[in-house]
């Protein structure tokens, strides 16, 4: 198996809570790029929203994915979810095995309704309206698709595995 391996989907998908299985299961590292970018600016990332705006976050988040997939091979690489909205991170995306964890709209709204979460104060609508303009970018960058639904993250990290090894 031959990594590094990104993790892309829509904010609450579960990023983060798969990928720190799958860097278990692989007995890799894991790098969140939200969490990278959190720790270096000393700030949340509401709070460089705020203070900064999105472009720069958006250039935060791309200097973090060229060095995560620069990196060691043997990494798991949770992206933020806008990270496919630069056709530079998704031509990057393209060149290493991406996994685009897929769940519907109205779940994905539910789990983000917390003050941690960049857009936690809009409608369901504009949540919506973003995943559906984001989504043919997620299609374009994955090389597997699949749909947690409820799974446990360990179950969904196998499936991931199991890919792996056949590729």
């Amino acid at each position: 198996m031959r990594g590094p391996i990104a993790l892309v989907g829509y904010m609450g998908s579960g990023k983060s809570t798969v990928g720190s299985a799958l860097a278990v299961e692989l007995k890799w590292e894991l790098l969140d790029l939200d969490a990278a970018i959190v720790e270096r600016e000393g700030l949340s990332i509401p709070e460089i929203f705020a203070e900064s705006g999105e472009r720069h976050f958006r250039e935060l988040e791309r200097q973090e994915l060229v060095y995560a997939l620069e990196g060691p091979q043997e990494r798991v690489v949770s992206c933020g979810g806008g990270i496919v909205i630069d056709p530079r991170n998704r031509s990057l995306l393209q060149r290493v095995p991406t996994v685009f964890l897929r769940e519907d709209a109205a779940i994905l709204y539910r789990r983000t309704r917390g003050p941690a979460r960049p857009l936690k104060g809009t409608s369901f609508e504009d949540f919506s309206r973003r995943y559906a303009e984001r989504l043919p970018h997620y299609m374009e960058v994955a090389s597997l698709h699949t749909k947690p639904g409820g799974r446990p993250p360990r179950r969904v990290a196998d499936e991931i595995v199991e890919w792996l090894k056949a590729a």
